[in-house]
């Protein structure tokens, strides 16, 4: 094993995971709404999602995104349209006002997204393709059998996102006794909207 690729992976990984991305914006505004609890299957679908990609990319998915890089552009559409479905949903849910009566307690305005949305959002999220496509690439040599360098790549990125994912959902679950409900909760749906839909357009056109 190259100890020294080993470490220049390990920073990438960690600057790679901690940066904004649609997985960390969703994570922190689910940790604001719904609290750490409730967020911990779609941390756990975001982790599981991007190792499957991850693995896929080392295996040999990676080259076939050089050879028909067309297909960066297709996941690329894909990946925006469905991130605008869900900015819209939060925008919605900002809009709307909970309703609430003398028979039934107020029903939540939105709700947090599950396991398996975490996983295939990794599937549509060019962030995550074009980072596990360079993964794939750049630390080939760090160990000469595959599986030791698929144990070893999987290993580091999935304790960077781990780490930086779990900041993320924290940093929004410190905020969830003041952002859970009511107006505050209202505003911070449309915030998040709006910026998962930059988001969007950003890899639209990106």
């Amino acid at each position: 094993m190259d100890s020294t690729l080993l470490g220049s992976m390990t920073g990438f990984a960690f600057v790679s995971a901690i940066t904004p991305g649609p997985n960390n914006l969703l994570l922190m505004s689910s940790g604001a709404l719904f609290g750490r609890r409730q967020t911990l299957p779609l941390l756990a679908g975001v982790l599981v999602g991007f190792t499957i990609l991850l693995t896929s990319a080392v295996l040999g998915l990676g080259s076939v995104v050089t050879q028909w890089p067309g297909v960066v552009t297709v996941v690329r559409i894909v990946g925006a349209s469905w991130l605008g479905w869900m900015a819209l949903g939060f925008v919605l849910a900002g809009l709307r006002r909970p309703t609430t009566s003398t028979k039934a307690p107020a029903t939540p305005i939105s709700r947090a997204l599950r396991f398996h949305e975490g996983v295939l959002l990794q599937w549509v999220n060019p962030k995550a393709i074009l980072l596990v496509v360079t993964a794939g690439s750049a630390y080939i040599e760090i160990a000469e059998p595959l599986f030791e360098r698929l144990a070893i790549i999987v290993a580091v990125f999935f304790l960077a996102g781990a780490v930086c994912c779990s900041l993320w959902m924290t940093a929004g679950a410190a905020l969830n006794r003041f952002m859970s409900s009511g107006t505050s909760a209202r505003c911070l749906n449309m915030g998040m909207g709006v910026l998962i839909l930059l988001t969007a357009l950003h890899i639209l056109i990106g």
